[in-house]
């Protein structure tokens, strides 16, 4: 009984606010089924076709928006209907016409994901290609002067999806070669260069395989300028720049990797020189010649080899002349050699000191007491007025 009476209270009240309103279909109706209240305006219509109708209307008319939440009705309600493919495309397409560009491509994706079989696949793929291009393109924007590369990381992972999508359809060639391009101007050169590599390795007749082979050289050695450095790196660097070169030798491209090529060798020989210079600078001298002798015989064309022949031929003539030099120029001092004497059990020395001899003491008192009043001058003392000594009395004590 109270559940009706507040069931009552509250479409009486939705009504007093539809009628004071004044605005049309501003009303809501309680459905058993999904035990809502529902407003006809926003409900799907009765059939696919009817909402995809109603969908169209909105879209010719530029209502991009609402187009698209129309869209997603009909494709989300009538999921198996002939409609819902199409619809789910449309919703893609609108997100388009608004520049939501990300948005755009998640529903074509979704369009491709939900429904496989679907009919317009190839336009799809070119729109999904295109937004790419469009990131690839696209500034980052700025926050605080600071770049972000929101962009490109949208780029590689659209570039993907086309290639999963379809790995030998019409844009599935140049979409990783994209994809090698974006990770590049993101500087995940390790990542280009396999991007690179696979265009290379799944599309050998494309036009776009002798320059995949240059840029995925080109990235292993951005990889190998990298701080932390990498020697394998490099040695990968200079294994792909001699592959190009000898598949592509009259080529301007070959030239360019020719002179990079150059330039890595004399990374790599200039490492192994630095440490020969450390190991001499630290006296040791025999390192040191190993590690100059390894720039020489490793890269015979490094700008290093001629310093290198150098220090070595410095080095060998310093421990020539060290060896040669008579032992009296020698800078050390020679060391003094103490000799201990025998041991000998008689020439121990006892620790305790010597005692005095020892003298009875003098007990005679009578020549003490002499020598005494003697030093201080005795005299008897006198009592009475006669100035007589005072006589010895008998009184006893």
């Amino acid at each position: 009984m109270i559940k009706k009476s507040v069931f009552t209270i509250v479409l009486f009240y939705l009504i007093s606010v539809s009628a004071l309103s004044g605005v049309a279909n501003a009303y809501w109706i309680w459905t058993p089924e999904t035990k809502k209240f529902t407003n006809p305006k926003y409900a799907v219509k009765d059939s696919p076709k009817e909402q995809f109708d109603h969908a169209m209307s909105f879209y010719n008319a530029k209502d991009f928006q609402r187009a698209a939440a129309e869209f997603e009705k009909l494709a989300k309600q009538y999921e198996f209907s002939e409609y819902a493919s199409k619809s789910q495309y449309y919703v893609g397409l609108c997100y388009e016409d608004m520049n939501k560009y990300y948005l755009a491509y998640q529903n074509y994706q979704k369009a491709i994901d939900n429904f496989p079989h679907i009919a317009n696949t190839e336009e799809i793929l070119a729109r999904e290609f295109a937004i790419a291009n469009l990131y690839l393109s696209k500034p980052g924007p700025k926050v605080l002067g600071t770049d972000i590369m929101a962009p490109l990381d949208r780029a590689v992972e659209i570039f993907k999806k086309v290639v999963e999508n379809a790995p030998y359809g019409k844009f599935a060639e140049e979409a990783q070669f994209k994809l090698g391009e974006a990770l590049k101007k993101s500087e995940r050169y390790e990542e280009a260069v396999g991007a690179f590599h696979k265009v290379v390795e799944d599309y050998p007749k494309s036009k776009l395989a002798t320059q995949a082979m240059y840029e995925e050289s080109h990235c292993a050695y951005k990889a190998s300028l990298k701080p932390a450095y990498d020697a394998a790196a490099t040695d990968n660097a200079i294994k792909t720049f001699k592959k190009f070169v000898d598949k592509n030798k009259d080529t301007d491209l070959a030239k360019n990797a020719d002179t990079t090529m150059k330039r890595l060798k004399d990374n790599v020989s200039e490492k192994s020189f630095r440490a020969a210079e450390f190991y001499e600078a630290q006296g040791k001298t025999r390192a040191a010649i190993i590690y100059y002798q390894d720039v020489i015989d490793t890269y015979p064309d490094s700008i290093f080899v001629s310093r290198a022949s150098a220090r070595i031929e410095a080095l060998k003539n310093k421990g020539a002349k060290k060896a040669a030099a008579p032992i009296s120029l020698s800078k050390k001092k020679p060391k003094q050699v103490v000799q201990k004497k025998p041991w000998s059990p008689f020439k121990f020395k006892s620790a305790e000191p010597k005692k005095k001899a020892w003298k009875p003491l003098n007990f005679d008192t009578v020549k003490i007491k002499e020598e005494a009043h003697r030093d201080k001058g005795w005299k008897p003392l006198y009592f009475g007025t006669n100035d007589e000594p005072m006589a010895a009395t008998n009184r006893r004590w």
